[in-house]
């Protein structure tokens, strides 16, 4: 990747519905190079293209980090059973005290504790784990801006 291609990269996350021409003149390249970049991009870096809403105007209005202890060898599958969860937005393997930190979307507290005790506690191999409600939103980006070079 150049400085091109990055150029590509932090226009399109900052707007991903940025007409090519509009990226042309932003980053003073012609269109086809844009294009052609692009295409690239898609195939080798570019996982997919998404939308992030308003979490408030679909009403979910309870956002919360679970940080959860699994039993060792049901770690895989305990990972893949959260996967399968609609609520859950993010999951992650870390390391530490706890095996995995997850992210849920609910819409309030007793849906919140409906996931934990319906859901989330009776996979097989969770031993423990801690919720946290968000309580403000600082920042939330889907992936860091690219620093330019």
């Amino acid at each position: 990747m150049d400085d091109v291609d990055t150029a590509i990269l932090r226009s399109l996350i900052k707007n991903s519905r940025i007409s090519l021409s509009q990226m042309s003149k932003e980053i003073d390249v012609p269109d086809a190079t844009i294009s052609n970049r692009l295409k690239k991009l898609e195939n080798e870096v570019i996982k997919r293209y998404t939308v992030i809403l308003d979490w408030q105007k679909i009403g979910l209005d309870i956002t919360t980090i679970i940080i959860i202890q699994t039993e060792s060898e049901l770690h895989e599958s305990v990972k893949e059973e959260l996967s399968k969860l609609d609520e859950v937005s993010e999951v992650y393997s870390v390391s530490g005290e706890y095996d995995i930190l997850i992210k849920v979307w609910v819409s309030n507290i007793e849906e919140l504790n409906k996931l934990m005790n319906s859901k989330i506690r009776s996979i097989d191999g969770v031993e423990d784990l801690t919720e946290m409600i968000v309580m403000e939103r600082v920042k939330e980006e889907m992936v860091p801006l690219i620093p330019r070079k």
